[in-house]
């Protein structure tokens, strides 16, 4: 008698996992999309003031204005935010707030009266409060290409604290600077 041969279905089975899709398998680091090359053969231009965008200090946003850090003008951060679940606002949000998103606070202080622009490195939504309002901003615009500064809101400010509120974001840590805008040479 001969010996036991292996089933058929036994000697199939390596057969059809070399037949599974390719695009079923991981990524491979050289299969990534290549960054755009415009963006690594140059360092951008930053705007006056935003020159320590690239230097952030890792900070925990505050989810009300008890617990909300205190963030320097002209230094940047990288604020961890918190769940939206968990954030009391300082001023009823006026944007509609999307659930499993992040948000979070900080305060700051102006000295003079001016124009200050918040810049963010991802998709959120601003708001700057004073006694218990959100105060309109002046201007919205992007960031300069390549530089990681996703938009930059521009704010009227009298000298006094303030509260940054940022809703709708979908990143954990959100990098922020605010700086005060440069007046134009005359």
């Amino acid at each position: 008698m001969f010996p036991l041969a292996p089933k058929p279905a036994l000697l199939l089975a390596p057969m059809l996992l070399l037949s599974l899709p390719m695009a079923s398998l991981p990524a491979r680091a050289q299969d990534a999309p290549l960054p755009d090359a415009a963006c690594t053969a140059a360092r951008p231009l930053l705007p006056a003031g935003f020159e320590s965008w690239n230097t952030r200090m890792p900070v925990e946003a505050g989810a009300g204005t008890r617990s909300a850090p205190v963030i320097v003008i002209g230094r940047a951060a990288e604020l961890r935010l918190v769940p939206t679940d968990r954030l009391t606002p300082a001023a009823p949000p006026t944007r509609p707030v999307e659930g499993g998103s992040n948000a979070g606070m900080a305060l700051f202080q102006v000295a003079r009266a001016g124009t200050y622009r918040i810049a963010l490195g991802a998709p959120a939504w601003i708001e700057v409060v004073r006694a218990g309002r959100a105060l309109p901003a002046a201007t919205h615009a992007h960031g300069p290409a390549c530089s990681g500064i996703r938009k930059i809101v521009d704010y009227s400010l009298a000298p006094g604290r303030y509260v940054l509120q940022l809703t709708g974001a979908q990143a954990a840590v959100l990098p922020v600077l605010i700086a005060p805008a440069r007046r134009a040479a005359a």
